[in-house]
């Protein structure tokens, strides 16, 4: 049970389960199932249960985003650039799967109100990100720094709710379009 790899499998699994269905329509003998593993790994690993394998699996995936995020903002010679960039790779990303899943921390904000350490995981994840897209934002002498991160964190966000909900490329597109024509 101490194998740090069920450890990750849970994680793994919770995040696209969640991505997929929320954080409401998944249950722990599902995530169980799907990893794989007993029961008795998911609380040797996570004693609180389904909430704090919610919280490890949000921030893994939204680590993953935010090291996205960052490798393609350093490729980047402008801002502009760099969003186009950006928008580029996390719609290849999420549009290349099956089924385009849900951002990380949206697929936890339903079950915010109830749960509200998962509040707190989600802005702390949401932070991270609008940090990231700033300091690359002033790196590349952009004169408001944070109002362009924040800027271009609501439009990439607004751009994923709408994909999933469409199941469709078509709005990182749109907005793909509008960033090429900043440039």
């Amino acid at each position: 049970m101490s194998d740090p790899t069920s450890r990750d499998k849970l994680i793994r699994t919770a995040s696209n389960l969640f991505r997929q269905k929320g954080y409401a329509g998944v249950g722990l003998s599902e995530i169980l199932k799907q990893a794989g593993l007993p029961k008795g790994s998911l609380y040797y690993h996570f004693p609180n249960g389904k909430q704090e394998l919610a919280e490890a699996a949000t921030r893994w995936a939204g680590a993953w985003l935010e090291r996205l995020l960052d490798a393609t903002f350093a490729q980047a010679e402008s801002f502009d650039e760099g969003a186009l960039m950006v928008c580029e790779a996390i719609a290849a990303e999420v549009t290349s799967q099956t089924h385009v899943p849900a951002c990380p921390v949206l697929s936890i904000l339903q079950a915010a109100p109830l749960e509200p350490r998962l509040q707190i995981t989600a802005q702390e994840v949401y932070g991270s990100w609008t940090k990231c897209i700033e300091k690359h934002a002033k790196r590349l002498g952009h004169p408001r720094p944070d109002e362009a991160a924040f800027s271009l964190h609501c439009q990439l966000q607004g751009a994923w709710v709408i994909a999933f909900a469409q199941q469709s490329n078509a709005a990182f597109a749109q907005l793909a379009r509008e960033l090429r024509a900043k440039l």
